[in-house]
């Protein structure tokens, strides 16, 4: 009997670091070409994320130059890439994992734009929706926001998101590449010297109602359970809150953008999903506005 005993127990001891090892989170992230944002705020969010939900967990950058069709098709199989962060559609609902907490409070859904440096004045007469049907704008491809644009009328491009700046510092092709409120000045800081003739644009303020979340490969069920578990003690011990009003990506956006000064330009979401209607209010800072 002490024989087996024993013999159990060291089958146990070894087993312990196979046990230990299963319970770890392999977390396997896109690392883009124009990735300042995503290092300083997503990426930072998804490990305080994991931090509290109280996991251990393995995070590993992936380097990937795909569109983001390409990259929602590798991330739905989960084995190259198994968690990245876009703006919710329900084709992303259906496909992926999503978990359902805005990562910028909303801010996602006030949208500024890139224009070349000399087009301020032509922009400058942009007032009302007929006016911005007339200039045509860049966007990438398999984004949701597509779909919001043309159902408003606006002609896009889509291309590869690393090749849209260019095109917009070129001038001739393209007249405006909206960005989401704190993107825009973290890629303009980012790409300046490459691309001099890029401007944040001064005069309007595009909005709709959109989130962007962080959407996991449905191969790792368990990631996605832990991220928002995560997320929401994040929020209830207040460790959210502190990372988000503190993170100098956060308040560059809200300082530089003179948000009172602009015309507001709103376009209804097509694709309000039931799953974008239903996030709470504590999660919001700027909420869908009523009707849309």
């Amino acid at each position: 009997l002490l024989v087996m005993l024993a013999m159990q127990a060291l089958h146990l001891l070894l087993c312990l670091p196979l046990l230990a090892q299963a319970q770890t989170l392999t977390v396997k992230v896109p690392s883009r070409p124009i990735n300042d944002l995503d290092s300083e705020y997503q990426l930072k969010l998804l490990e305080l994320a994991l931090d509290r939900a109280g996991q251990p967990y393995k995070l590993k950058r992936v380097d990937l130059n795909l569109n983001q069709f390409t990259l929602q098709q590798e991330l739905r199989k989960g084995k190259t890439i198994n968690v990245f962060w876009m703006g919710t559609s329900s084709t992303l609902e259906s496909a992926l994992i999503p978990v359902p907490i805005p990562l910028f409070r909303g801010l996602e859904g006030l949208r500024l734009s890139f224009i070349h440096g000399d087009a301020q004045e032509k922009f400058n007469q942009v007032n009302t929706l007929a006016d911005l049907r007339q200039l045509k704008a860049a966007q990438g491809v398999g984004w949701a926001d597509n779909k919001i644009l043309e159902q408003a009328g606006i002609a896009t491009y889509a291309g590869r998101y690393s090749n849209l700046f260019r095109l917009i510092n070129d001038g001739d092709k393209l007249d405006f590449f909206p960005r989401g409120l704190v993107e825009i000045f973290a890629e303009r800081r980012e790409l300046a010297a490459q691309y001099p003739n890029l401007a944040i644009e001064q005069h309007l303020l595009i909005r709709y109602p959109f989130a962007e979340f962080f959407f996991v490969s449905p191969e790792s069920p368990k990631l996605a359970k832990a991220i928002q578990t995560g997320l929401e003690r994040a929020y209830a011990d207040g460790s959210f809150m502190k990372f988000f009003h503190e993170n100098p990506r956060i308040r560059e956006a809200l300082a530089s953008a003179n948000l009172e000064q602009r015309v507001t330009i709103s376009l209804p979401n097509p694709d309000m999903t039931p799953l974008l209607r239903s996030i709470p209010a504590q999660y919001w800072d700027y909420p869908p506005k009523q009707g849309q």
